[in-house]
């Protein structure tokens, strides 16, 4: 039987990616810190190995004995803004984790990336992968240090013919959200009188259709290759909206103005700049609040067989596992 190492299994998105592959008659080995919380990975039948991502000694004794391997860990915070608060999770735990396939002659690495490694579009011209990185995302310490890691990869696969696939999520929503992470944006609107939202949007994508991409880029993807695991474009107030329709709440929506946001933002890295700590809305962030962050899975669709899962399913399904759960009371 074929033994994968995932990374980052005890997240949303891993725990899934984990779940997933066994039910795919794959072996599992799934490298996480000492004492974290499983609790997302439930009773499954895989190999726990307890490391860190950030000690290549432990890398290259989580990779030993893998066939393959799947990188989903990373720190995803959109604070603080600096890059070198995500250099170690992120950058050097892919060079790691390259070096430990290469020396043990790994058939196959597959990142996972993010689509803000690309430029975004509208939603009648979608972003896709020949959009380049959005150079004022270098203030994204989180989406610039996803993009230096997506470039060291596809360096390797050009000059050391190293054979990696790269996977470019959009939003996740779905079930089994335990921390919540990006399930946290339903707190906004989740049994609230009142509701703000901002001007822009994005693309959101049912957590399991991403996993069936990263298992088909995994079996068939094109070296070298990156593909956005993208789903359906809709901007806050209609994705709020949605919410507001199938929990049949009477909450009250309102949009927080461009200006304001973008002024809350300057003010948000200003004080972040003079008093060294990190704030939860910078100008960036606010930036990216006020973007149309839309992007299609054409060339996913088209390689992988990539399927769209209607965002409406996967809110449904996010809310009824959250209240199943008892979140966002």
């Amino acid at each position: 039987m074929k033994k994968v190492l995932v990374t980052g299994a005890n997240g949303f998105l891993g725990s899934h990616v984990v779940g997933t592959m066994l039910n795919s008659q794959y072996q599992v080995r799934a490298i996480v810190r000492k004492g974290s919380n499983l609790k997302a990975l439930g009773e499954l039948n895989y190999e726990l190995f307890e490391g860190q991502i950030t000690k290549k000694s432990d890398v290259e004794k989580a990779v030993k004995g893998c066939s393959f391997v799947i990188h989903v860990a990373a720190r995803t915070a959109q604070t603080p803004s600096n890059l070198e608060a995500f250099r170690k999770p992120n950058i050097d735990s892919t060079r790691f984790l390259i070096d430990a396939c290469k020396k043990y002659d790994v058939k196959r690495f597959v990142f996972v990336s993010t689509a803000n490694c690309f430029g975004n579009g509208t939603k009648k011209n979608p972003g896709d992968e020949k959009k380049p990185f959005l150079s004022w995302l270098k203030n994204s310490g989180y989406a610039y240090s996803k993009y230096l890691a997506q470039q060291m990869v596809l360096k390797e696969t050009v000059e050391n013919k190293f054979d990696a696939v790269i996977v470019n999520p959009t939003f996740l929503i779905g079930a089994n959200d335990i921390k919540p992470s990006s399930g946290q944006i339903f707190s906004h609107v989740l049994n609230k009188k009142i509701a703000f939202y901002p001007p822009g949007g994005k693309n959101f994508v049912d957590v399991e259709t991403v996993v069936n991409g990263i298992i088909s880029a995994l079996e068939k993807g094109r070296k070298g290759e990156c593909y956005l695991l993208a789903g359906e474009n809709h901007s806050y107030k209609d994705f709020f909206r949605m919410i507001k329709k199938i929990t049949g709440q009477k909450t009250i929506l309102i949009p927080i103005p461009k200006l304001v946001l973008l002024i809350l933002g300057w003010f948000g890295s200003f004080f972040e700049k003079v008093l060294k700590t990190p704030v939860q809305l910078s100008y960036t962030n606010a930036r990216m609040l006020c973007t149309g962050n839309y992007f299609t899975p054409e060339k996913a669709i088209n390689e992988l067989g990539f399927q769209i899962t209607s965002t409406k399913y996967s809110v449904e399904k996010a809310i009824l596992w959250f209240h199943s759960n008892n979140y966002f009371k």
